[in-house]
């Protein structure tokens, strides 16, 4: 996995400059520099088939930067990836980088009067960390890579992890560490001197806003997904996919199955446990499976639960994320996939199609219409939906008022879930709200905060420390067609994603296409609990969030017990953040080595509550 990094304003005897030579060597294709300033594709293995190799950034004849990462073409050659250097002013605000291409990059270059460009893409899917130091910025695509360039690790942000607790990954230009933090998704940072500033590239808000009413063809859905799910995996020698049956899975199984002349292989794997999720979405993934001639692997996981020690070092993640807990599993389907293997995800489709829990959607389909006919569809959403008739009456009525008073349509509180009653936390982490997002419809504002939340919260590198997941349904053709559709045309009394519905219907079994529920993996979780409440009690009792006063460890050692016993009504997942905190906090204690592994958690392997 190649990586990108660089400082601006510093002397070239500083430590990040010389930590940035040691690693990067000091001339070759990966290196730029100029005045007090580089820029580095920084490898530290040989490069893979597809990996994020950097591209120039050229101004005229001189390379003043690098673009990491994999750029494709928009119009009707979404598969293509762009090889060629990239121009300078492709990277102002206003430029083609974000209009003409596509993909998951990082891109950073130095103007000749000596401003530095740092832009990120614009759904977030490759990550961008800077810091101030000496007077000057330090960036990298990789927070270890950042720490490593420092010299000295920063402070943990401990309010930040309490935050993380109850709102998980959530859009913030904060990170887990005091004074790094995290350029937006679609945005760029300006630097010189002093002056150091924000300006979006791309805005979800402003896409939306040009919503008038149409929707692509099914021909021309299907089209948009295949080929950003083909450019995705185009130069991997396999390809897998984490299959549940779901509609989002299933439509990116659909798209990644390869072309009968393809030398590509691919095939779908599902992960089991014996008992646990609510739903058993097996016979499903096998169905589409089966009607699509992909074949399906499945992997027996009850061995491979959450919490269950890896063999092998935790990896020095970004940020804690839920599935850090998942380190056993993640190492072996890492193991199993290799290093070629380019792994698929379904994610992020609810969010980018709307799923039936989108805020105020039902004012959608009222607004604009005589009493009668709103009548008529808030009926036909009560006799299809949970929720009764009388209360999303009042639900519309309270969105049309909020936009008739222009109240915003999101707050800060959006992510949070109930603060625990073990956990101390006097201040949230302030959301950084997509731009303009606050002042649209309540439902299209949701769509877009999920999208922002997804690009935060991608796989990256959990499940294969070689590269980072894919994310079909989270490319930007794709995201802007589901931006631009009305809101009453993703959803209504009949559905939800209903364009996405309505393409796959006949590609996919109808159970697939037409499924209203899905399993769940909050059974997983509290088995997983149950297996390893040894290590679980003891990442709560010794933990960094206990020692530094942020949870009271008695009462979260009781909410641990009454959710193993299967007390607490629905997933837990404070409780379960908790736990990934303490994971990520151990990784980054234990020194940098390959020998790191999981050794003050190895007596706890296997034990069982009794």
């Amino acid at each position: 996995m190649t990586d990108l990094a660089g400082y601006v304003d510093l002397h070239p005897d500083r430590q990040p400059a010389r930590r940035l030579r040691d690693l990067a060597g000091t001339d070759g294709p990966g290196v730029v520099s100029g005045d007090g300033w580089a820029v580095a594709a920084v490898s530290r293995r040989s490069p893979l088939p597809g990996d994020d190799a950097p591209l120039p950034v050229r101004d005229g004849p001189t390379t003043r930067g690098l673009v990491l990462g994999r750029l494709f073409g928009v119009g009707g050659r979404l598969s293509q990836r762009r090889t060629a250097p990239v121009p300078l002013d492709w990277l102002d605000a206003d430029g083609a980088i974000g209009r003409r291409t596509w993909g998951r990059y990082v891109a950073a270059a130095v103007r000749p009067d000596g401003t530095l460009l740092l832009a990120r893409d614009p759904i977030g899917l490759l990550p961008c960390f800077h810091a101030r130091h000496s007077g000057g910025l330090v960036f990298a695509t990789r927070m270890e890579l950042l720490t490593d360039l420092l010299g000295d690790l920063p402070g943990v942000d401990f309010d930040r992890l309490g935050s993380f607790l109850t709102q998980g990954p959530c859009p913030t230009t904060r990170t887990a560490f005091q004074g790094v933090s995290q350029l937006p998704p679609g945005t760029i940072l300006t630097r010189r001197g002093a002056q150091q500033g924000l300006r979006p590239l791309w805005s979800a808000a402003r896409v939306a806003v040009t919503a008038d009413g149409g929707l692509p063809s099914d021909e021309e859905l299907r089209y948009t997904l295949r080929a950003c799910t083909q450019a995705w995996i185009a130069d991997a020698p396999r390809a897998t996919l984490d299959l549940s049956g779901g509609l989002d899975s299933s439509a990116v199984c659909w798209a990644a199955r390869p072309d009968r002349d393809s030398p590509q292989g691919f095939t779908p794997r599902f992960v089991r446990f014996g008992t646990g999720p609510s739903v058993d979405e097996q016979p499903l993934a096998a169905l589409v499976a089966d009607r699509l001639g992909t074949g399906l692997d499945v992997i027996e996981a009850d061995t491979l639960l959450p919490l269950t020690p890896p063999h092998g070092p935790l990896p020095r993640a970004d940020a804690p994320q839920l599935q850090f807990t998942e380190a056993r599993l993640n190492e072996f389907l890492a193991g199993q996939a290799g290093q070629e293997t380019e792994a698929l995800s379904g994610g992020g489709g609810d969010q980018v199609f709307l799923m039936k829990n989108a805020p105020g959607y039902l004012a959608d389909h009222v607004r604009g219409r005589n009493l009668l006919p709103a009548l008529a569809q808030a009926w036909r959403e009560s006799r299809h939906g949970l929720e009764s008739l009388p209360s999303m009456l009042t639900g519309a009525r309270r969105e049309l008022r909020r936009r008739q008073h222009h109240e915003p349509a999101l707050t800060g509180a959006d992510f949070d879930f109930p603060q625990p009653a073990w956990l101390h936390l006097d201040a949230k982490t302030p959301v950084d709200l997509p731009p303009d997002a606050t002042t649209l419809p309540a439902a299209r504002a949701n769509q877009i905060l999920g999208i922002t939340y997804w690009g935060d919260a991608v796989d990256r590198q959990h499940r294969n420390p070689h590269r980072p997941s894919i994310y079909p349904l989270l490319s930007q053709p794709l995201v802007e067609i589901a931006l631009r559709a009305p809101v009453r045309r993703l959803l209504d009394h009949t559905g939800d994603r209903l364009p996405l519905r309505r393409a796959m219907r006949g590609r996919l079994p109808a159970e697939a296409a037409d499924a209203p529920i899905k399993g769940s993996y909050a059974g997983m979780y509290q088995r997983a609990l149950r297996h390893n409440v040894a290590v679980a009690r003891e990442l709560i009792t010794d933990g960094r969030c206990a020692a530094q006063g942020l949870i009271d460890p008695t009462r979260a050692l009781d909410d641990l017990r009454a959710t193993a016993r299967g007390l607490v009504r629905g997933p837990n997942w404070p409780l379960y953040s908790l736990l990934a905190v303490e994971l990520w906090c151990r990784a980054w204690q234990a020194p940098a080595t390959p020998a790191t592994g999981w050794s003050p958690l190895a007596v706890a392997e296997g034990e069982e509550t009794r």
